[in-house]
């Protein structure tokens, strides 16, 4: 008898245990295997879900931009090409062709399309050399970050405007470049600080919070302007240039920008240098605390907020909604505006991580300012592995390396691999 009891009481137990998983971070997520993580096996979670490859063979690809269904535009890297892909098929010969400085993180970083009128712009952000492609460690100097604006004319990008011309110095990393167009149809694009900071030939610039230094020279925060290159209206922290670009400031390096659709706030990602990796609401004015802060400005030892630079209280610093603990490499974030993965998924964060292939997916809370995130995650602080009962945060592993998302034309949410060379789609099963 007192073996069925404790058949019976294990049995109860299990069922809610099971249950109370299936409900946690408000989700019914049916998992198609029991929860591990593989570098090289591309997969999602939720069984009702696949991932299907879309195009293999591109060369260290970045990021990627739809033209329309079935029809991208993605750039590689260290060969400073454009290639389109249509229909599955990659086209024999590049739509641009620019020399690119590509060592570290130097390169193509980032493209947005807008269409205006009878016009398609195609914006890109890369860091031009002088001479040809290739290591500028070992030869050629970068000329600089640039932001230009190409007309889609014929399969050719023609016409290029230059909109920003950004250090590049000392670099080679932190140059940013996700390019976003907002609700207002300007453009909001992320710099780092250029790999700054703590280099002897680093100067300091108070966008970077330090005092004294030169006030800014567009490193270090995300620069608005509108799509012919024009400022926007009245400077949110100075009415003077180049400090009336900044939307916000205060940013170590980022890959990640995206709009909420229902509400227009701005999101990003920004990472730490070991540690620190943050996903922030972003207002206009926002600090986000580099060089003085990264993480939780709790963690920092001996910190004063009176060491912050606020441009006579025009900037305000605020705390990141979630923090990884280990550096996840943080890229993308969307919100996935489609119901074509579930209506479970409608308008939620979904954020790739370039260190360890993870697709992560958030909910937001009733009024969409900050995130709602399951009791594993109560200290707001992302471990590696996964804290235990955060399971449900990981959707998708095994990319290789994301260094985009993207939500097609179809609804469903495109990944760029830049470890495997490969775009892949997450779709119903």
């Amino acid at each position: 008898m007192g073996k069925y009891i404790s058949l019976i009481i294990a049995v109860i137990i299990i069922v809610t245990i099971s249950f109370y998983f299936s409900q946690t971070y408000g989700q019914k997520i049916l998992r198609e295997r029991p929860f591990s993580l593989s570098p090289d096996d591309p997969h999602v979670f939720d069984s009702r879900l696949k991932v299907e490859e879309v195009v293999d063979g591109l060369e260290i690809p970045t990021t990627m931009a739809f033209l329309g269904p079935d029809d991208f535009l993605v750039l590689e890297k260290d060969k400073g090409t454009v290639m389109r892909v249509l229909n599955g098929k990659i086209l024999d010969e590049p739509i641009l062709d620019v020399n690119v400085a590509n060592s570290v993180e130097r390169g193509m970083c980032g493209i947005a399309i807008s269409k205006n009128g009878l016009k398609t712009y195609v914006f890109l952000y890369f860091t031009e050399i002088g001479g040809k492609d290739g290591d500028d460690r070992k030869g050629t100097a970068p000329i600089g970050n640039r932001l230009y604006r190409y007309e889609f004319v014929d399969n050719k990008l023609v016409n290029p405007k230059l909109l920003l011309n950004l250090p590049a110095y000392p670099g080679p990393r932190h140059n940013g470049g996700a390019i976003e167009i907002g609700p207002d149809q300007n453009i909001y694009i992320p710099v780092g600080d250029v790999d700054g900071s703590f280099k002897i030939d680093f100067e300091a610039t108070q966008t970077q919070n330090f005092d004294p230094g030169k006030v800014t020279d567009g490193r270090s925060g995300i620069l608005r302007l509108t799509q012919d290159g024009k400022i926007v209206d009245e400077g949110i922290l100075s009415d003077s240039m180049p400090l009336r670009l900044y939307y916000a400031y205060g940013i170590r390096n980022s890959f990640g920008l995206n709009f909420d659709p229902i509400t227009g706030f701005l999101w990003d990602t920004e990472n730490g240098p070991q540690d620190g990796d943050e996903i922030n609401l972003v207002e206009p004015g926002f600090n986000s605390g580099w060089s003085k802060i990264y993480g939780f400005s709790s963690s920092q030892k001996s910190f004063d907020t009176d060491e912050l630079i606020t441009f006579d209280n025009r900037g305000h610093y605020e705390e990141p909604k979630v923090v990884w603990i280990k550096s996840a490499g943080l890229t993308a974030i969307i919100f996935l505006d489609s119901d074509k993965l579930g209506n479970q998924y409608r308008n939620d964060i979904f954020v790739g991580s370039v260190h360890n292939g993870h697709i992560y997916h958030f909910k937001l809370n009733q009024d969409r300012n900050d995130l709602l995130l399951p009791r594993g995650l109560a200290q707001r602080l992302i471990q590696n592995p996964i804290n235990v009962g955060a399971e449900d945060v990981i959707f998708g592993d095994g990319f290789g390396g994301i260094t985009d998302l993207t939500v097609g034309p179809d609804g469903y949410l495109y990944v760029v691999s830049i470890g495997q060379g490969k775009i892949f789609r997450i779709m119903p099963e």
